[in-house]
């Protein structure tokens, strides 16, 4: 029997620091199960799918087929033979833990939309705060070389003005410069005002983005409340039928179908989590999965 534990997801946020948190798995004793054993080879047809699951009979069939090989790898004999004809059947039953499951990843992709599209936006937050340091920087440049043409304006003024020079020409180069200085400070005034803009539109922004980041963690404590971690079966074999109640991807349900052909192969759980046989999926490779130490160990003991 396979059974999967719901997961809670946790998310973090700080402000113009981007932290993306994970969902945090929580593991809990399973109580041991008997489960009847079969021949070692065994006939199987796939019976009902409810059309919610959204798969078709070759799909299912192929997905058992893949779990089948997993054991014939390890066996070197084929274990599970696919027969329209067979008792033995594979079922797929939609009920409230399936709808429960859709449910849940519908919010939990939602929410992981939600807090990407937030780290995307802080991550342009944050680039716009460098600029405007970098200009502050640049701006404090300028006002402090615009301060010592300044003084040495002044500086020249004030010597003119002790010499008591009657001199024109040098007169209107010091009107001249008056002028340009009076013109920089201008320039200089007009970019500290975009500056400062900027500067508020960003903090504006900040804010909005704080407010967002407090909506999501309202949004992923709901979801910790609404989907709070349980046991419940993914899978069953009786010993006459595999029924499936449960799964999120191909992938989850292929090894879902291996762990109940190992039942039926008249295996018991492990305490491996990474192993088939464990009776929670967490730390599977769902994708590339391969028998483990503690698998095989258990086969080794049916022979």
């Amino acid at each position: 029997m396979r059974i999967v534990n719901i997961t809670m997801l946790a998310v973090y946020f700080c402000m113009l620091s981007p932290h993306l948190s994970h969902a945090q798995t929580h593991i809990i004793p399973v109580t041991p199960h008997q489960h009847q054993t079969v021949k070692k080879t065994l006939h199987y047809r796939i019976a009902d799918i409810d059309p919610r699951f959204h798969l078709t009979q070759q799909q299912v069939l192929e997905l058992t087929q893949q779990a089948a090989k997993i054991w014939e790898h390890e066996t070197g004999q084929q274990n599970f033979i696919y027969d329209p004809d067979a008792e033995f059947s594979i079922q797929l039953i939609f009920d409230e833990r399936q709808q429960r499951s859709s449910n849940r990843m519908q919010s939990l992709q939602q929410l992981q939309q939600d807090q990407q599209h937030w780290h995307e936006q802080n991550q342009q937050l944050q680039q716009i705060k460098a600029d405007i340091e970098q200009s502050s920087a640049l701006i404090a440049r300028k006002q402090a070389q615009l301060n010592l043409q300044f003084q040495q304006y002044h500086q020249e003024v004030q010597h003119f003005n002790q010499q008591r020079s009657s001199s024109k020409v040098l007169a209107d180069q010091l009107v001249q410069r008056q002028v340009a200085l009076q013109q920089q400070s201008l320039t200089l005034q007009q970019e500290i005002q975009q500056h400062n803009e900027r500067a508020r539109l960003l903090n504006q922004d900040i804010q909005a983005l704080n407010q967002r980041h407090q909506q999501l963690s309202t949004s992923a404590s709901q979801f910790n409340q609404m989907f709070q971690p349980r046991l419940f079966h993914k899978g069953h074999f009786n010993g006459k039928q595999i029924t499936i109640y449960e799964f999120s991807s191909a992938h989850d349900l292929r090894l879902t179908l291996a762990h109940e052909f190992g039942h039926a192969l008249g295996l018991a759980h492990t305490d491996d989590p990474t192993s088939l046989m464990y009776p929670i999926i967490q730390q599977q490779n769902l994708q590339k999965f391969a028998l483990t130490d503690s698998d095989k160990d258990l086969v080794k003991a049916m022979y």
